[in-house]
């Protein structure tokens, strides 16, 4: 979801952020405009401590609220009240109790959000903020909309947020790699411990512009060589891998040699855990001047639009094209309002062009009920957006034509799925 359009333009001192947020960690990385690559912000001057603790504390005594390390500590020594899990507690959306105060989980993850901020202090004010993209590892509709809460009571007026998954970060990470990294495939694992994540980007080259898919799989988080090998061997198995990336606090240590051994014949293989916050900031980069790398590629993850939506125009005498919505936009940001007229019937068509190899399709809108009128006499308002990525809700509105036909309102509302 986005709340408004972006524009660096004339704006150097603006930066753009990303931030990656889970329950257990949570990370910034920032760009200032023109900048070769993203920084991330580490919580120990000169060492490279990027995750800083995703929770609260309450001191009793001066009911101050602290976040991230100092949190853990106060906590510890007994001199505050811990809050733990803030993404979950936020989405379950249950009061949590405090001491004996009940406070709203969406406005503790906003307080947390706001606060976790202030460790870009060495490098710019919240106010500078000119976009900043929040990445999470579900996009789903109700973290959408615990987000979106989040950032309204966080008001930071003078920034563009968005929100994308971890899918997508990593993809806009790869895409900002050297070429000879991501010519085959792509592979991500993420091991938190718990469970191991694997995202695995392929690129359809045969397209213009380039199309790009991530599979994504979870499983058990065993810290067993041979059961990480495993994994390895399905995900790599008759694919040309140019690249992986082990990723998370799982992979700490070296009790996998076997298989980093087998990983690393004949594809590069990094180790680190900035990956998504730095592709969430590219992210942000892009929603205000996209660059070529992604003018270039379309990624159509889980929560993004399949397919091009368009209807057959008239301008100036000639049959043209009107592009409605387009592939690779998330679908809780495809929007669209226009206004056109009809032929002498009372329907028009949708053309549907899908990017995943399904045949183009004509959809026929009839509006029934619609009064009589001559060619092009009938002004029609035309408000779309979606319910999902693949259901599409649109909503037209009979606006007649001047004095001479006026406009009855009538509405119609048409869903359909791509």
């Amino acid at each position: 979801m986005f709340l408004e359009k972006a524009n660096f333009t004339g704006r150097k001192n603006r930066i753009a952020v990303g931030y990656d947020i889970g329950d257990d960690t949570s990370q910034i990385s920032f760009s200032r405009a023109g900048e070769a690559s993203p920084e991330t912000v580490s919580v120990v001057t000169g060492e490279e401590q990027y995750n800083f603790p995703t929770v609260l504390c309450r001191k009793a005594e001066s009911n101050q609220w602290l976040f991230g390390r100092e949190a853990v500590r106060q906590a510890e020594e007994g001199k505050a009240v811990l809050v733990e899990r803030l993404l979950t507690l936020a989405r379950a959306g249950t009061k949590i109790q405090v001491g004996e105060e009940a406070f709203d989980p969406v406005a503790l993850l906003a307080l947390f959000m706001k606060r976790s901020l202030s460790l870009l202090s060495m490098t710019a004010s919240p106010e500078q903020i000119g976009t900043m993209m929040i990445t999470v590892d579900v996009l789903d509709q109700r973290m959408i909309e615990v987000l979106a809460q989040a950032v309204s009571v966080m008001q930071l007026p003078a920034a563009h947020i968005y929100f994308q998954s971890h899918a997508e970060s990593f993809y806009q990470y790869t895409i900002h790699q050297p070429r000879e990294l991501w010519m085959g495939q792509v592979l991500v694992c993420d091991c938190d411990g718990d469970r191991i994540k694997t995202y695995r980007l392929e690129c359809n080259r045969r397209t213009v512009p380039v199309v790009a898919f991530v599979e994504e799989r979870e499983h058990p988080g065993l810290r067993e060589d041979e059961a990480l090998l495993q994994i390895l061997q399905e995900e790599c198995a008759d694919r040309a891998i140019s690249s992986a990336y082990l990723i998370g606090k799982g992979f700490e240590g070296d009790w996998y040699p076997v298989s980093l051994r087998y990983l690393c014949r004949g594809r590069r293989v990094f180790r680190g855990n900035n990956l998504y916050s730095k592709g969430a900031c590219y992210g942000a980069e892009g929603k205000a001047v996209p660059d070529e790398a992604q003018k270039a590629c379309i990624f159509l993850g889980k929560d993004k639009l399949k397919a091009n939506l368009g209807m057959k125009a008239l301008r100036r005498g000639e049959d043209s094209y009107y592009a409605l919505l387009d592939a690779g936009i998330n679908w809780f940001e495809a929007q669209k309002q226009c206004e056109f007229y009809l032929e002498e019937s009372n329907s028009f068509s949708i053309r549907i062009t899908s990017l995943t190899g399904k045949e183009s399709r004509e959809l026929e809108i009839i509006l029934n009920g619609l009064p009589r009128r001559g060619e092009r006499a009938s002004r029609i308002g035309m408000s779309i957006s979606m319910q999902s990525e693949k259901d599409v809700c649109m909503t037209l509105e009979d606006l007649g034509f001047g004095e001479i036909y006026p406009a009855t309102h009538k509405t119609w509302q048409e869903n359909f799925t791509i």
